[in-house]
């Protein structure tokens, strides 16, 4: 009896959903001077995130990392330093650092902010996100924004192209939906967040609608936070003062669902 009922435990301990686990996300950081570190014109400070880890999920999200560091430092910034109309008043700074906003085994998004000096320009500061899978198919891939809200609404499926809508009621629309269709129904939703806070003086008050469109994108520009949320930022382009503090909104999958038109039955 003891035996039969071992045996059904083990039994049934191999098809257990694996636990889900956090990565382990460690710090590279550094500098680096062009075209040296006695007569430099460009100063580059740096921080990336390096997961630990050798499967292949963790090099793909490291090859992602590792390729826009190599080219910056062995192509870009080489030959920003060796061009006149790139230099401006000779010392230029260029910083890059990042924050997890998620890392909850079974997605990592990470917030880049990155800042260069623009000569007379004075300091450029753009955000830039990524949100990877790490525990479905695509692992080690970036994931779009509907790929993201879906996994965040827990949605259970081998391929999320193939998810039946019947399954989830309450996440019909953003089933039968594309991420494009979700950043169409967001834009005017947070265009009138965008014309409020120029009313208070936070965004440029000079940017029109089409400057909005051209310079937030929402399936772009957002990340995912530990609620399940999703977080859509504006660019800092688009502030009256520039800077890293860029306001944003979080909307939760459900939110989405209910912002899609009714899909056909």
């Amino acid at each position: 009896m003891v035996k039969k009922f071992l045996a059904l435990i083990l039994a049934l301990s191999l098809f257990a959903a694996p636990a889900l686990c956090e990565l382990t996300v460690e710090r590279t950081e550094g500098e680096r001077f062009f075209p040296d570190e006695k007569a430099w014109v460009y100063h580059f400070t740096y921080a990336y995130p390096h997961i630990v880890g050798e499967d292949y999920t963790c090099a793909l999200i490291n090859d992602t990392y590792q390729m826009a560091f190599d080219e910056l430092t062995q192509l870009v910034l080489p030959m920003f330093a060796n061009a006149e109309d790139m230099r401006f008043d000779g010392k230029n700074e260029v910083t890059h650092d990042y924050s997890v906003m998620c890392n909850n085994g079974r997605v990592l998004s990470v917030l880049e902010r990155r800042s260069q000096t623009m000569g007379e320009e004075g300091i450029r500061y753009t955000l830039e996100a990524l949100t990877f899978d790490v525990g479905g198919m695509y692992a080690g891939e970036t994931l779009t924004l509907r790929g993201v809200a879906l996994i965040q609404a827990g949605v259970d499926a081998s391929s999320l192209e193939d998810v039946n809508a019947q399954d989830y009621p309450a996440l019909g629309n953003l089933i039968s939906g594309s991420s494009g269709e979700i950043g169409a129904a967001l834009i005017p939703v947070l265009y009138q967040e965008f014309a409020h806070l120029q009313e208070e003086g936070v965004m440029d008050p000079e940017k029109t609608y089409d400057d909005f469109v051209m310079e937030f994108s929402p399936t772009r520009d957002f990340y995912t936070d530990e609620n399940g949320d999703l977080v859509f930022f504006f660019p800092p382009a688009l502030m009256a003062e520039p800077s890293f503090d860029a306001l944003a909104f979080a909307f939760s999958p459900e939110r989405l669902n209910e912002l899609l038109p009714a899909g056909e039955e």
